[in-house]
């Protein structure tokens, strides 16, 4: 099926960073995308600008810490979905969640 290791992380640098999908690549079967990537504009701006970091460098750090953190755990839940969205018996799965069961 698809690869997308859900513990992806990279060093950070100090005047470059990535939001959105371009920074938690996963499949499309959770409806997440544009929810993840305001909340990356959100935690960015909170590590820029609230004067808890004294560097560029350790502000982007901790963003891509905690944003990475937060892109695995939905890359888990999407991965879960692309299976059950590509397996035997998707409809019927499909209809199951919708209908609470």
């Amino acid at each position: 099926m698809y690869h997308f290791p859900p513990d992806q992380c990279w060093e950070p640098l100090s005047n470059l960073t990535m939001i959105g999908d371009a920074a938690h690549r996963m499949p499309p079967y959770a409806g997440e995308g544009v929810n993840m990537a305001m909340l990356d504009a959100l935690e960015l701006s909170v590590c820029l600008t609230g004067g808890e970091y004294h560097d560029l460098r350790t502000a982007i750090g901790a963003f891509e810490k905690s944003m990475c953190r937060r892109a695995g755990e939905v890359t888990l839940m999407t991965l879960a979905n692309t299976e059950m969205l590509h397996a035997p018996g998707a409809l019927q799965a499909m209809l199951a969640m919708f209908g609470g069961q």
